[in-house]
């Protein structure tokens, strides 16, 4: 499910089989030499988390993506955002990000890093064929994170 009205009351009637949030963490750079690539690193991650999505729908609830800028405290932003989902009584929580910094942050389990994979030129079917290959990639450490 989404993190949007109308799949919020399916959400709430079915919170008990609903027991997985999915959060990307977004990097967000708007200096001339970081805008494209920050784009793009937002583009692969909503397509990817969206597959995800897609794939777990009535499992897990994706979270739109949690946008900071680079100097951001990331220790006291893991700090919040994981009491919150404490707070929402989630079973699992995985974070998904392209920012390589997350991996040394200890406040956060389940943080899975991806390097960014331009998907700006590619047509939609060899798009669609790496988001797959990236996802199949994934799916293994939900299972076990499940198991």
């Amino acid at each position: 499910m989404h993190f949007i009205g109308k799949d919020m009351d399916q959400y709430l009637s079915q919170q008990e089989y609903v027991d997985t949030a999915v959060v990307p963490l977004l990097e967000l750079d708007l200096s001339p030499s970081g805008l494209k690539s920050s784009a793009g690193a937002s583009e692969y991650l909503q397509s990817l988390t969206a597959l995800l999505e897609k794939q777990f729908r009535g499992r897990i609830l994706l979270f739109p993506p949690v946008t900071y800028t680079s100097g951001a405290d990331r220790v006291r932003l893991a700090e919040e955002i994981s009491t919150e989902m404490k707070r929402a009584a989630f079973k699992h929580v995985f974070y998904m990000t392209t920012d390589a910094e997350w991996r040394s942050v200890d406040q956060l389990e389940n943080v899975l890093w991806l390097p960014a994979i331009p998907t700006e030129h590619m047509d939609r079917n060899f798009k669609q064929s790496v988001m797959e290959d990236q996802l199949r990639q994934v799916l293994p450490l939900f299972i076990k994170e499940w198991s």
